[in-house]
C-alpha cells in the first residue's frame, strides 16, 4: 500500500513540474517576442542610420 502512495505522489509531482514548465515556456515566449520586436527596431534604426550617414 505504501508503494501505491509513492506512485501517486510522483504522478502529482510530475503534474506540478509540468505546470511549472508550461509557465516557464509561456514567459520565455513572451520574452522572445519582445526581443524579436526590439531586434527588429534596432535593425530598422541601423538602416535609417546607414541611409542618413553613407560610408562611401
Amino acid at each position: 500500500m505504501s508503494e501505491n502512495n509513492k506512485e501517486n505522489k510522483s504522478k502529482a509531482d510530475d503534474v506540478h513540474v509540468s505546470d511549472g514548465l508550461a509557465e516557464l515556456l509561456e514567459v520565455s515566449e513572451q520574452l522572445t517576442e519582445e526581443e524579436v520586436q526590439k531586434a527588429a527596431e534596432d535593425a530598422k534604426q541601423a538602416v535609417e542610420d546607414a541611409k542618413n550617414h553613407p560610408h562611401h
